[in-house]
């Protein structure tokens, strides 16, 4: 037998004995393996057109909410937050649609004025996330500020010699390593945290700029221009700092197309390939653009209560130590219709996710008492931003030098039984060697992430927890499918970034299976049990970036 064949005996052996595709044998005692079916059964609910898209703040947040807390009763369960298992979040919605166009006026090397005018969807998206009735930027000096990135460990500052106080930056998206592929330069082909969106806006901020624009190009932001523009022309979230943004973040914040930002370098005179090329080389300097952009956004405010759901398993012998297991609940809601469907229902992110916390917490409720607490939080807000995450992590139920990991699901699999697991963001804590014992043990195979410009690591609420210092994994089921082979997973995993990623169309169907789903969750309770009943301690590598952190919460 050879080893592709071994392996994949292996794996379809080891989902027959998880019970996939058969109800659990599992006692009063042992909840048994979660299974497809039990997962499914959740999506189903999660997923359909009566949670109206499970968006915070609305109807199908009340709706979702109240079938998670059920679900935390009925297995078992108990409330987090006092008698309750709600974590309020206050946030605030800013509903902020631009007044009318996006114009620019650029002098090329002619000296001749030219006049640009970008269309709000089609051309460009922008918001404002400030308390206030009115934002407007006018006649705003443009500074190409390369990839907008301030990072003193890597010797990169691209604000250096360059006061860009009360003017637009433009922002090239992902980072230098992405776009050279040296492996030396920041993540080398894979995205850091200072390829992301939201820390390119927020270094704007702090250098004062009034605004702050990204270019999109599909490869580097990991999704198509559609992603952009149908997540930011619904009302959005924010967790709203102490002066109302006003000081705190730019008055404008957005994206433009590549083809217009193509066209207005031009008009300024100026070659973008040359530009983009020379700001991912050492030395690149910020560049005055010879133009001008005006728009104005008049803002809709609204203060927004949403919450987190939590529920535990206290711990019999260190209950104030913690292992937290954590999936996001929400989606988009209803937004922009798509071929007549307007209810961005999230089947997949993250109806799975939630899918998959419930049938884990049965597993620990319906077994021996862990010596450590389980804590089962499902986020809000994940989608505008990682909201419920970041107010958890900045307001814990359990202080992060005593919580020993932290666990998340986001997109369980759907491909059914493969053959692999993927780590993302790897080299980072010797979590890692524990999910590579897992998968040596069932004869899987650990792989890094396929597509790791994408930044996922950065993507989903692991993150705030790393940023606090508690050491986590972010594991998933691969794309080497048993039936068709790695060369179909990776087109179909393509394919739901390119059509379905939050779109309407993310909709449970028959095709989703789940099986691949159930044995994600099953490894994710097994490493995390062997923690729940240890002294163990996972640890950060030397050179994480997060290490600094965790040193600080312990010190506490």
């Amino acid at each position: 037998m050879g080893a592709r064949l071994r392996t994949a005996t292996a794996v379809i052996a080891l989902t027959l004995a998880m019970g996939i595709g058969a109800a659990s044998t599992g006692t009063a005692k042992d909840a048994g393996p979660v299974t497809a079916e039990a997962l499914t059964a959740h999506v189903k609910i999660l997923a359909s057109d009566a949670f109206q898209g499970r968006k915070p703040g609305t109807e199908g947040e009340e709706k979702t909410i109240a079938y998670i807390q059920d679900q935390f009763k009925k297995v078992g369960l108990k409330p987090a937050v006092g008698t309750s298992f709600l974590q309020d979040v206050p946030m605030t919605e800013i509903t902020s649609k631009a007044d009318g166009p996006m114009v620019f006026t650029a002098t090329g090397k002619d000296g001749q004025a030219k006049t640009l005018s970008y269309e709000y969807f089609s051309q460009m998206m922008i918001w404002n996330r400030q308390r206030t009735s009115h934002a407007e930027v006018k006649d705003s000096d443009l500074v190409f500020v390369g990839y907008g990135i301030t990072a003193p460990e890597f010797g990169w500052d691209d604000y250096a010699g360059v006061d860009v106080k009360g003017k637009t930056v433009v922002i090239l998206v992902n980072d230098p390593g992405f776009a050279t592929g040296d492996p030396a330069l920041f993540g080398g082909g894979a995205m850091t945290w200072y390829g992301r969106w939201p820390y390119k806006y927020e270094e704007a901020a702090r250098h004062g700029a009034a605004a702050a624009i990204i270019v999109h190009e599909t490869r580097a932001a990991g999704y198509p221009w559609g992603v952009v523009a149908n997540s930011n022309s619904v009302p959005k979230l924010t967790l709203m700092p102490a002066d109302g943004g006003l000081q705190s973040r730019s008055a404008v914040e957005g994206w433009v197309q590549l083809d217009q930002a193509k066209e207005l370098f031009a008009a300024a005179g100026l070659d973008y390939p040359t530009l983009k090329d020379s700001a991912a080389r050492r030395g690149f300097k910020a560049v005055p653009m010879n133009a001008k952009m005006s728009v104005g956004i008049t803002p809709v405010v609204r203060d927004v209560i949403s919450h987190n759901v939590v529920g535990i398993v206290p711990g019999a012998k260190r209950p104030d130590e913690v292992v937290l297991v954590g999936a996001h609940w929400d989606h988009l809601g209803i937004g922009p219709a798509v071929n007549g469907d307007a209810i961005y229902n999230g089947a997949l992110d993250n109806a799975t996710g939630i899918a998959g916390l419930i049938e884990m917490a049965k597993r620990y409720t319906h077994g021996p008492k862990p010596d450590r607490t389980l804590l089962f939080i499902a986020y809000t807000a994940e989608e505008q931003g990682l909201l419920g995450s970041e107010y958890y992590a900045q307001h814990p139920l359990y202080p992060a030098g005593k919580t020993v990991a932290g666990f998340n699901m986001d997109g369980l699999g759907v491909l059914g039984p493969v053959r692999d697991v993927v780590l993302v963001g790897g080299k980072k804590s010797d979590l890692e060697e524990r999910l590579k014992a897992w998968t040596d043990k069932h004869t899987m195979v650990l792989n890094p992430e396929p597509f790791p410009e994408r930044g996922y690591y950065y993507r989903s609420d692991h993150f705030n927890l790393a940023k606090v210092g508690i050491p986590v994994i972010d594991a998933s089921m691969g794309i080497d499918s048993i039936a068709h082979g790695a060369e179909w997973g990776k087109a179909k995993d393509e394919e739901y970034t390119r059509l379905h990623y939050h779109q309407p169309s993310d909709e449970w169907s028959p095709a989703m299976d789940l099986t691949g789903g159930a044995v994600e969750v099953n490894m994710l309770y097994d490493i995390s049990h062997d923690l729940a009943f240890s002294d163990a301690w996972p640890k950060w590598y030397e050179k994480a970036e997060f290490r600094a952190a965790r040193e600080k919460s312990q010190a506490k």
